[in-house]
């Protein structure tokens, strides 16, 4: 009993210092997560908090974006400053690429102002003048550059300039959809598909399911929900089903968030991997180094999630995270298709050839995700992997260390400046 006493009180002591870390490293992330906007490169105060300037003439400016676009949200803060500069005579219009209407209006001014046919329809961009600043180019200086330039003349706001409906313009992109090949469709899904915090994700899942001893089977049905969930939202998404959600204002902030306690669960699974591989030169057996919590860690999770927790659990636990993580992640594509397939698809002639360029789109989309859990998978449950494990236990540990390192890194990056 006296024993048992000793050790209750050896638990509850790493409880708390757990708990004490826990919340040293939550509000850690809430100072990071509301100073680094004050902190990023792209917010610029020195007008901010100056003595505004104004100018001769008004100037007009169309500002395109879309619901989750991150070069957006930083763009945001650049209009924000340069209209605290110019508080009067700088008018500012947005246009939402997503809805058809601005589509239109998107292509017919990338037509009027000479765009590549490669940029068209993608955002962040602003017209102004007889100028337009495509995604990098929108900084403090270049737009101020601008304003400065038409401020000394009369203008014509950008929407004025195709006031009159640009007839050719739908007939534009729906030439430019007939001219897509699946090849094509197929490789602009791809790269779009390349999304560190689902990878990340997903890893975590079968990392957590694999160190509650959980068998191939459950791994396989997680893994294959998750991926079937974050198809189908990217689905939704694109044919403007979940469009309600994704313009929710909080989703950035939210994002952020998640994006920050994922890279955290990345670095502390590339610090267990380390000390995993300095155990394995320390000792010369791989005996006790299996990738595990420490034990007082371990426990508590195993009081909070039993290990006979049904599958159905997890399967709903996956599905709802890969929903989730689809929202927080919508990123602008660096390619012209998406946003032209789903301007099609409301055009009910071209509905069902649009819809289905879409759906390859999204299954090309989820391909990599598909390969990351398949390696997982077959990592965790294949014999000739725990053989090769065996042979080559120092490098496989440093090498994952730093694997998780990197994603962690990039995590915190995209979390703390996009």
């Amino acid at each position: 009993m006296k024993v048992e006493s000793i050790n209750n009180k050896l638990n509850n002591a790493s409880r708390k210092k757990f708990y004490l870390t826990l919340t040293l490293v939550l509000l850690s992330l809430f100072f990071t997560i509301f100073v680094s906007p004050f902190s990023s490169p792209y917010v610029i105060n020195s007008f901010a908090t100056g003595t505004p300037s104004s100018v001769n003439y008004p100037v007009y400016l169309a500002y395109f974006s879309e619901p989750g676009c991150h070069d957006c949200d930083k763009v945001k803060i650049v209009l924000k400053d340069i209209t605290a500069k110019y508080p009067d005579n700088l008018i500012i219009k947005s246009f939402d690429i997503s809805l058809s209407e601005d589509v239109e209006l998107a292509e017919a001014l990338g037509e009027l102002y000479q765009m590549p046919e490669e940029e068209r329809l993608l955002v962040p961009v602003l017209f102004l003048g007889d100028d337009y600043l495509f995604r990098s180019a929108i900084t403090f200086d270049n737009l101020d550059e601008l304003i400065q330039k038409y401020s000394t003349t009369e203008t014509i706001a950008p929407w004025e300039k195709v006031k009159e409906k640009d007839l050719t313009a739908q007939e534009r992109l729906i030439d430019r959809f007939q001219s897509f090949g699946l090849a094509a469709v197929a490789v602009s899904g791809l790269i779009d598909g390349i999304n560190p915090c689902a990878f990340a994700s997903i890893i975590f899942f079968i990392s957590y399911l694999t160190l509650i001893n959980r068998k191939g089977r459950e791994i396989l049905w997680v893994g294959g929900i998750f991926t079937l969930s974050v198809f189908l939202t990217y689905f939704l998404i694109g044919t403007g089903a979940l469009k309600m959600i994704t313009s929710l204002s909080f989703l950035p902030l939210v994002r952020k968030i998640f994006v920050l306690v994922t890279a955290a669960l990345a670095l502390i699974l590339g610090v267990v991997s380390l000390y995993d591989y300095l155990q394995f030169k320390k000792k010369g057996t791989t005996k006790d180094a299996k990738l595990q919590l420490p034990s007082f860690l371990k426990n508590m999770i195993h009081s909070a999630i039993r290990k006979n927790v049904r599958l159905s659990n997890y399967i709903l636990m996956a599905a709802v995270t890969g929903f989730i993580v689809s929202l927080l992640e919508l990123a602008c594509t660096g390619q012209i298709y998406l946003p032209t397939i789903m301007f099609i698809s409301t055009i009910p002639d071209l509905k069902v050839n649009a819809l289905f360029y879409l759906l390859f789109y999204n299954l090309m989309f989820v391909v990599p995700l598909v390969l990351v859990f398949s390696f997982t998978f077959w990592g965790t449950t294949s014999a000739q992997w725990a053989t090769l494990t065996q042979k080559n236990f120092g490098k496989i540990k440093i090498a994952m260390s730093l694997l998780f390192f990197g994603l962690a890194g990039l995590l915190l990056y995209s979390g703390i400046f996009y």
